[in-house]
C-alpha cells in the first residue's frame, strides 16, 4: 500500500500547486499585472484542473484511507477487458481499478477476482480464477 500513499501524496502536492497558482494569478489580474488576454482566463482553467483533480483522483482516496487502515476490502470477479498503456490501470465489466505496475500485471481476457478499496477501487491483490490452486502470494509473483 505504500504505491496508494506515496500516490495520494503526490496528488496532494499536485493539488496544492494548482491552488498556489490560481491564487497567484488571481492576484496578478487584481493587481491589473497580466498584460497578454489568454492569461486573464488562467485562474479558471486552473482551478477547474484543481476541481477535477480533487473530485475524480485524490477525495476518493482519501476516502479510502480509512479502509486501508481498518484493512477492510471489497471483491469483486469478473474478466479483464482493457488494460491502460502504463499497466496502472484494468476494466472489469466498464468498471475501472487501480493497481500498482511495479508488482501486478493484469492481461487482457483473463478472469480474476480483485481485492479492492471502494471508493477509487485502487487494487491490493489481483487472483487468477483461472488457476483456482494458486495462492494470492504465487499469482502476484508470477505476475
Amino acid at each position: 500500500m505504500r504505491y496508494f500513499l506515496v500516490n495520494l501524496a503526490m496528488h496532494l502536492v499536485f493539488l496544492a500547486i494548482l491552488v498556489l497558482l490560481t491564487c497567484i494569478f488571481v492576484a496578478r489580474n487584481r493587481a491589473r499585472k497580466t498584460k497578454r488576454v489568454p492569461f486573464y482566463f488562467l485562474p479558471v482553467v486552473l482551478a477547474f484542473l484543481a476541481i477535477l483533480d480533487l473530485g475524480l483522483i485524490t477525495a476518493p482516496r482519501l476516502m479510502d484511507i480509512s479502509s486501508i487502515a481498518s484493512k477492510s476490502y471489497y471483491y469483486d470477479t469478473g474478466k479483464i477487458t482493457d488494460v491502460s498503456f502504463l499497466n496502472n490501470y484494468f476494466f472489469i465489466d466498464g468498471k475501472c481499478y487501480f493497481i500498482n505496475p511495479l508488482r501486478m500485471k493484469a492481461k487482457v481476457g483473463d478472469t480474476v477476482r480483485v481485492k479492492h478499496t471502494n471508493y477509487s477501487r485502487f487494487t491490493s491483490e489481483i487472483i487468477d480464477m483461472s488457476n483456482p490452486e494458486a495462492t494470492p502470494s504465487e499469482t502476484a509473483a508470477k505476475q
